[in-house]
């Protein structure tokens, strides 16, 4: 999953709620950055602000898919924005973008664009991914003296 937003805060935040849920993240501030860290990280999940000094998340997808069909991948597009006359659902879907998301983001909106974009790690009934400990906790309570 690549996450590209110039907001370092927001695309970190992302990537690390993502990563709790297991999977491989990378983060780009810049549309630039973004499209030759693609290139190399090769996400099947990409979440681009709509706003960003450098390119806007239209160029970005528009020169992702390029890239895609060059390598013949299939990516899921999801547009980041805080709202403004500037993007709807249907100038969005028609840039390239499969999901339109309006920050502030909300954490249900994000799960069911992980599930429409890998549907077979998670199947219903199972129970979702917990976040584990860094270190096992510490079993044996005994005291020692």
């Amino acid at each position: 999953m690549l996450v590209i937003d110039d907001d370092p805060e927001g695309a970190r935040s992302l990537s690390e709620l993502f990563r709790c849920y297991g999977c491989a993240t990378a983060v780009a501030y810049s549309g630039r950055v973004g499209l030759r860290l693609s290139k190399l990280f090769k996400p099947e999940l990409v979440f681009v602000d709509f706003e960003m000094p450098d390119m806007n998340g239209l160029e970005v997808v528009a020169e992702a898919k390029l890239i895609d069909a060059e390598e013949a991948r299939q990516v899921m597009y999801v547009c980041l924005t805080g709202g403004g006359p500037a993007i709807t659902e249907e100038n969005a879907g028609a840039a390239g973008f499969n999901r339109l998301l309006y920050k502030p983001l909300k954490v249900t909106d994000l799960l069911a664009v992980l599930l429409a974009a890998r549907p077979g790690n998670f199947v219903a009934g199972a129970t979702a991914p917990t976040i584990r400990p860094a270190r096992p906790a510490y079993t044996d309570r005994t005291p020692r003296h």
